[in-house]
């Protein structure tokens, strides 16, 4: 059984890049965000083309989420969003392994959340 549950649909990953604490490290910005009632942390991976072509991307993705598998810190119980760029594919393992645990530490620490936005219309 993994450690951590996948995000699922549009609504969770905009939620936690629009109201989630950033963590830049690298080529990699982790979103992390502290829901109401959050039982075990989520996870939900984001790469955009550019990095590269589709068998780049999928072992990104796939090494991003055994390195958080696997990990011997736990992560507190939060949703998090691992937003790549293009120099994420030329990282070896050990690098990405640092650059995510410490990014995931930091945003799991942060104790800011960036309010909601006002919805614009009638009063």
């Amino acid at each position: 059984m993994r450690a951590f549950d996948s995000l699922r649909g549009r609504r969770e990953f905009t939620l936690v890049i629009r109201r989630g604490t950033p963590v830049v490290r690298g080529a990699l910005t982790v979103y992390g965000f502290a829901p109401r009632a959050a039982t075990r942390p989520k996870l939900g991976v984001v790469i955009p083309k550019t990095v590269g072509k589709a068998v780049r991307r999928n072992l990104l993705r796939r090494r991003c989420k055994a390195i958080f598998e696997n990990a011997r810190w736990r992560p507190p119980h939060r949703w998090y969003v691992v937003a790549c760029r293009q120099g994420a594919a030329g990282l070896t393992f050990a690098e990405l392994e640092s650059h995510l645990t410490s990014a995931v530490a930091e945003a799991g620490a942060a104790k800011r959340q960036i309010p909601a936005r006002r919805a614009r219309g009638r009063s």
